[in-house]
């Protein structure tokens, strides 16, 4: 898999905001590690540790800070120096990942975070775990956090960070309060006061003289238990904080992907996450102790061997669509606008978010300037008519998914190329999906389309044509009908109305799947009959009920014969921009070519 990496240095936004579960991964790599690969994201805030831990040299940018983070923490703490990242105060974080997904093992531990804490010297961080759900190699997905022992923290707290003439930082935060970071001195033998730490306190490598963190607050562990000497006490939490216990106690530095929560602070099933993120928990400053700043010293996988074959065994099984955590009676359509802003092939500004799952890529293309989407939407609606388009636009025939499911997919191909991609250069052998009409398709049939007359009468159709590119660079092509009046006896007419098997095994190794949409309905603007259908079990296992069914609505597999461009010329391989190609049954196909 190709792996690609950035700097983010926002706070966590989901790409698909309902998602809570899927996305395995595993890099090319000869050798697999149980430690921590990378550091993607390094945003500290400010600190007496900051532009130290690591060290800022002019003309450090933020990828070159991150860069330096894993310097210090990449492999086992054993085999390098003792060596830490410092956070700073609330809110600073470092993000990082393995270079293989980790496994959520059932009643076990997963993954430890180490820290610097001693007995009576807690600084705790809380720890958020993300999936790569688009596939991006980027930790822009939904985060969780890990939900510790603490039962009344401060949700949602924000503070903000400006630099100051001093060369610290002042702040104030979501509850009215403001204060300064402290520059810690010492006195001298001559009555004189030296600082301990003498440098900048703001990250040097952010220009804006201001930025924001937020998070969730845990309440001050720092008490003053003498005053000469000055002594503080900074007692550790229960368990599920991160620098929490001394670096030595494994068990307590140890973290369950099970504690996981969503942003309503209700638990969610993940089996694999691929990015970490820690951040500082806690604003108070304890003397000459300073602000409490977590800091991590490294990072490892307690069960690599089951996460690789936990990995090994997920990619390219069945994709239900069932891992994504949709309200009750919603869908999700690319409207939140967190996806990567692109045209598509109109010119149209549009947001491109990527559903991934399973060594699989599910497209979906949102367009804000007319409220549209295309390619990939999920759904749990249970309503199985039409009303009208805004309110059916994203129910099913039948009012749930396969097998009395919760969740399906609406699929609307519009040529912007939306499809299923899939994650193996050398292609994978399909099983097939389960498909059934939308609601909105149904009422067309019966009902009429409100721009051509009636319902479906003899001689009509609407079909869908699924595209494959194959592994060879070929293509084949596969046409099922979603209604069929073509018959002269009406008793052979139909449409479907159940959840029916599609199958696919018959196509090869296949790299890429698309769709198209076709009727006999049409007028001088294109098609009047609505151009939807419904997926579910993508990848999965067909029952004998659904075999039977499937074999009256699909024609033969066509294969590509002879490919052509626009002008005519016979071509080897496919070209870019509008192909005909003649298949084996007799008719000739045009393909857009990406």
């Amino acid at each position: 898999m190709k792996h690609y990496y950035k700097v983010w240095m926002l706070a966590s936004i989901a790409t698909l905001s309902a998602l809570t579960t899927s996305a395995q991964r595993k890099d090319k790599v000869d050798n697999y590690s149980q430690y921590l690969t990378v550091v993607d994201e390094y945003m500290p805030a400010p600190g007496q540790f900051i532009n130290l831990y690591p060290e800022y040299t002019e003309g450090d940018d933020a990828a070159r800070m991150a860069e330096k983070c894993t310097d210090l923490l990449k492999g086992a703490p054993a085999d390098r120096q003792y060596s830490l990242v410092s956070l700073g105060g609330f809110g600073g974080y470092i993000t990082f990942h393995f270079d293989h997904s980790i496994v959520n093992v059932d009643g076990e531990k997963d993954f430890i975070v180490r820290g610097n804490a001693y007995k009576d010297g807690a600084e705790p961080g809380i720890v958020m775990v993300s999936r790569d759900t688009n596939g991006n190699g980027l930790p822009d997905d939904e985060w969780f956090e890990l939900a510790g022992s603490v039962t009344s923290p401060t949700y949602n707290y924000t503070i903000n960070y400006s630099r100051n003439e001093n060369k610290t930082a002042d702040w104030s935060d979501s509850e009215g309060q403001n204060g300064t970071i402290t520059r810690v001195v010492d006195v001298d033998e001559g009555g004189n006061e030296v600082p301990y730490h003498s440098q900048e306190f703001y990250p040097m490598w952010i220009e804006d003289n201001t930025y924001t963190l937020r998070g969730t607050r845990l309440p001050n562990n720092g008490v003053q238990t003498s005053t000469s000497p000055e002594y503080w006490t900074l007692s550790s939490y229960d368990w599920g904080y991160a620098d929490n216990h001394p670096a030595t106690d494994q068990e307590q530095s140890s973290f369950d992907i099970s504690w996981a929560v969503d942003k309503d602070r209700k638990p969610v099933n993940l089996e694999f996450i691929d990015f970490v993120r820690v951040y500082t928990a806690l604003n108070q400053e304890c003397g000459w102790l300073g602000e409490t700043s977590t800091e991590v010293t490294g990072a490892w996988d307690l069960h690599t061997d089951e996460s690789l074959s936990a990995i090994d065994e997920s990619l390219g099984s069945c994709v239900t669509f069932e891992d994504i955590n949709l309200a009750e009676d919603s869908f999700w359509n690319g409207s939140d606008m967190t996806g990567e802003q692109t045209t598509d092939i109109w010119g149209s500004d549009v947001y491109k978010n990527t559903y991934y799952c399973n060594g699989f890529r599910f497209t979906n293309i949102y367009n804000p300037a007319w409220g549209s989407w295309s390619g990939f939407a999920i759904s749990n609606k249970t309503d199985n008519t039409y009303v009208d388009y805004t309110t059916s636009q994203y129910n099913n025939c039948l009012g749930y998914g396969y097998d009395n499911s919760k969740n399906f997919a609406v699929v609307f191909p519009s040529g912007n190329n939306e499809a299923i991609d899939i994650d193996a250069e050398e292609g994978m052998n399909l099983t097939g999906f389960y498909l059934t009409n939308s609601a909105w398709n149904v009422d067309a049939y019966i009902n009429g389309d409100g721009m051509t007359d009636g319902g479906f009468t003899n001689g009509d159709w609407c079909k869908l044509t699924i595209y494959a590119v194959l592994a060879d660079n070929t293509t084949s092509m596969l046409d099922v009908y979603l209604a069929d009046y073509r018959s002269d006896d009406a008793s052979e007419h139909y449409y479907i109305k159940e959840w029916q098997w599609v199958d696919l095994s018959s196509l090869g190794k296949v790299t890429s799947l698309s769709f198209g949409i076709s009727s006999s309905r049409n007028n001088e603007w294109g098609m009047t009959t609505p151009g939807y259908f419904c997926m579910d079990n993508f990848n999965g296992v067909a029952d004998e009920t659904a075999i039977n069914e499937y074999e009256k609505a699909t024609t033969n597999v066509a294969t590509e014969v002879a490919r052509y461009s626009v002008d005519g010329k016979l071509l080897s391989t496919p070209q870019s921009g509008l192909n005909i190609i003649r298949m084996s049954d007799g008719t000739v196909r045009k393909v857009f070519v990406k």
